[in-house]
């Protein structure tokens, strides 16, 4: 990871982190084996949308790269492991009455979240995919007086995975948008708000 990046992360001990569980953890050569692990061995269960991160390992430090909640962390976590795997290659079309000539070539795999994955690999040595147990993270970080009325107590998922982001400043994290009720735009603002209060 390039020197000017690791300036703009958190460096974490994860064995310190005590609300997380460890899910998966791998390296660019055993991604296969940790996809086959997660379908025959993680039973997670979709009864309520559930937060993870996603933490990667240069040299001797750990990064997180993402947070997300689900409510099937498993189809997840299985759907981005496979975003890290998919290489773009240039596919040639012709067309209905010259089906045998090469007209024109489009790139397959070019969508957002697999040039995202396949970056984080191309980062890191090491991964490490976790869930974030929303009860045990407010409990470590209670909720600001503030932010209480804010109907955050309806949306903690969005609220740990928004503070998880905000503290540890996850690389390629950014606030899905307001829609289904999704309110991590306006808690980040929260959080970015009473930074600058506190500052004053």
């Amino acid at each position: 990871m390039d020197e000017s990046i690791k300036k703009t992360c958190e460096k974490l001990n994860l064995s310190e982190l005590n609300y997380i569980k460890c899910i998966c953890r791998f390296t660019k050569d055993t991604i296969n084996s940790a996809k086959k692990d997660i379908k025959d061995n993680l039973d997670i269960g979709n009864d309520k949308k559930r937060v993870w991160a996603l933490f990667g390992k240069d040299g001797k430090d750990w990064y997180c790269l993402e947070v997300g909640s689900s409510n099937n962390i498993q189809t997840e976590i299985l759907s981005n492991l496979q975003s890290m795997q998919q290489e773009p290659k240039a596919v040639w079309k012709g067309a209905y009455f010259h089906k045998d000539e090469k007209l024109f070539a489009f790139q397959t795999y070019m969508d957002r979240a697999s040039c995202k994955y396949r970056g984080m690999l191309q980062l890191c040595e090491e991964f490490c995919w976790c869930e974030i147990d929303i009860n045990s993270y407010v409990d470590a970080n209670q909720l600001p007086e503030d932010m209480e009325s804010n109907d955050i107590n309806d949306h903690l998922e969005n609220y740990v995975e928004a503070k998880f982001a905000y503290d540890t400043k996850a690389l390629f994290w950014n606030p899905s948008p307001a829609t289904n009720g999704n309110k991590e735009k306006a808690i980040l603002q929260e959080l970015e708000k009473q930074k600058e209060y506190n500052k004053g």
